[in-house]
């Protein structure tokens, strides 16, 4: 992960009285702390064709009460939009932005999708760091 991107994430809580941190035995990307919260830390770069991301289920681990998804949007290749999202709310089934990919054959390939769509964006929206900040605290 690039530290233009760390560093636009960094800002963006630092706006919120809010410090990310690096989990000493953490992995690259995933264990970023906000105090008992924890990030895995993912990028976008919708300057390209790519609208989607996905997320291994076996580097993210379970889904749990304080580990969030942070999703920085790329738009003319600087970080525009930070979304914090409740990993929780990955498996969410009636959601247009979130799907579960599951290969039964060969468990290592599944993974959750989140998908960035014009009409998806109003979905996102509640996962914007305003609107998740009281979590975080």
């Amino acid at each position: 992960m690039s530290s233009l991107i760390i560093d636009f994430l960094k800002s963006e809580l630092k706006n919120f009285y809010l410090e990310l941190t690096t989990k000493i035995d953490g992995r690259e990307e995933v264990d970023f702390l906000i105090g008992d919260n924890q990030l895995y830390l993912q990028s976008i770069d919708l300057d390209t064709t790519q609208r989607s991301i996905k997320i291994s289920k076996q580097d993210l681990g379970g889904l749990k009460d304080n580990l969030f998804v942070a999703l920085v949007l790329i738009i003319d290749k600087e970080p525009r939009v930070v979304y914090l999202i409740p990993s929780k709310h990955l498996s969410h089934s009636d959601s247009n932005v979130f799907k579960e990919n599951e290969v039964s054959l060969i468990p290592s390939l599944c993974n959750w999708e989140i998908k960035i769509f014009s009409n998806g964006l109003d979905e996102l929206e509640m996962y914007t760091i305003s609107n998740q900040i009281e979590k975080l605290r």
